[in-house]
């Protein structure tokens, strides 16, 4: 009969108990912590599947922090843009209340001061923030302490580091979305079509209601698209219909000339004006200007603009007439609607040319409010996505990890159990001696 040590029983038992104890220490520490898989030995089947769903969670999170941050960009932009727009509503509401022929001067300048006060409100929207950097600025590395900043009190010009670049990026599901808007996007800043910023209409607005200003302006950029009048055109060229440079050209009288006349408080019977098909547009704007003394009006153009401005130096009303260059002729040319004037300019009426140029820096503010809404939108519907990805992997993840307390308790329960037993073996066999084996081997 074969027989066995006594130390090789004693060992047996000691391994059996000291594997129960293990048993028993990592189902305890699975209960006390909620999780089953805390290194690659607690479950190798599925440690590949988990650290695949912890690598997509990790880079889910940080998906969902880059468009949470994105988003709250957005919402700044938008929210400054909504103030924005707030502003120009205001700023035309007090360009029609200007417009009253009733208003005294003293009334109008109280406009004036609230129009100033919107000035200064744009200038603070137009270096709003977000984490340190100008929403505005488009790519521009801006070195100083503001992005737009006055000159003078009451400014008369600004003057901006920003430059036109939008700046974009693609979204995790391929999207290539705007994600900035530029000072010209939002406040049309430096405008390709020569139409006046935010700040340069309002400053027209504030100084027309301070000081009763008298302009006759052209109601918007006489030229067409690709075509731009130069102090060189000649009066001939701007009668071209092919290709034209004006958006209403010129049509000379009967003797191939362009006259007008200017009738003002210092010349009520008018001034006239003869213009020759060589003549400049530099040379119509000295002609004026030499007569100034006797008409009261001083003319300009701007060619970034391209825009014509009468201006009476007294503040005081005058008209300008389309006339025949010979009182023989019978059909006079049409200088005023080539140049989109008005024949009988005064305060009102300047203020009604000022409303077009309310209307298009509103345009714009729109514009850019629109784009960044949409991009909203975009953002939003991923993050919803990316959230509810991150969702996804995270019961996964629990699945995997988490203990299942029901089973893992009933599990722990009879290890306890077995081990307890052990104990008692291990007990009885530590109080036998060698004669009780060789009693129960001989009998």
């Amino acid at each position: 009969m074969m027989r066995i040590a006594t130390s090789t029983i004693f060992s047996n038992q000691t391994n059996a108990l000291d594997d129960l104890e293990a048993t028993y220490e990592q189902e305890g520490q699975e209960l006390s912590s909620g999780i089953a898989l805390s290194e690659p030995s607690d479950g190798p089947t599925i440690i590949a599947q988990d650290l695949a769903i912890r690598n997509d969670s990790a880079v889910t999170t940080q998906v969902g922090s880059n468009l949470t941050n994105l988003n709250s960009l957005l919402s700044t932009t938008d929210s400054t843009l909504s103030s924005l727009t707030s502003l120009l509503q205001s700023a035309r509401s007090l360009a029609i209340e200007g417009a009253s022929d009733t208003l005294t001067p003293a009334q109008q300048q109280d406009l004036g001061t609230q129009v100033n006060q919107l000035l200064q409100q744009a200038i603070g929207l137009a270096n709003t923030q977000f984490d340190g950097k100008y929403i505005f600025s488009g790519t521009a590395a801006v070195a100083g302490t503001t992005l737009v900043t006055a000159i003078g009190n009451p400014p008369t010009a600004v003057t901006s580091q920003a430059n036109t670049v939008s700046q974009s990026e693609r979204l995790p599901d391929g999207q290539l979305v705007a994600t900035g808007v530029t000072l010209q996007q939002a406040f049309n800043v430096d405008a390709a079509n020569g139409s006046p910023s935010v700040f340069q209409m309002l400053m027209t607005l504030r100084d027309t209601l301070d000081n009763g200003s008298v302009v006759d302006q052209s109601s918007s950029q006489v030229n067409v698209p690709q075509s731009s009048v130069l102090p060189t055109t000649t009066m001939g060229a701007l009668e071209a219909s092919n290709p034209p440079i004006l958006s209403v050209p010129l049509q000379a009288d009967a003797n191939g000339d362009i006259a007008f006349s200017i009738a003002s408080s210092l010349s009520p019977n008018g001034t006239s004006f003869i213009l020759t098909s060589g003549t400049t547009m530099a040379n119509v704007i000295s002609e004026i200007n030499a007569d100034t003394a006797t008409t009261g009006v001083a003319a300009s153009f701007n060619y970034t603009t391209q825009r014509l401005s009468l201006t009476d130096v007294g503040n005081q009303p005058f008209t300008i007439t389309n006339i025949p260059s010979a009182a023989a002729l019978a059909t006079a040319a049409n200088f005023t609607s080539a140049f989109l004037l008005n024949s009988a300019p005064n305060v009102v009426t300047y203020l009604s040319t000022q409303l077009g140029d309310i209307d298009n820096t509103l345009s714009v503010a729109l514009q850019a409010a629109a784009t960044t809404g949409s991009t909203v939108q975009s953002v939003t519907a991923l993050s919803s996505v990316e959230s509810t990805r991150e969702t996804s992997d995270t019961q996964i993840q629990s699945s995997l990890e988490d203990v299942n307390v029901g089973q893992a308790t009933s599990q722990f329960s009879l290890t306890q159990t077995a081990l307890e037993a052990a104990y008692q073996t291990t007990t009885r066999l530590e109080q036998t001696d060698l004669f009780d084996y060789l009693d129960t081997t001989t009998s």
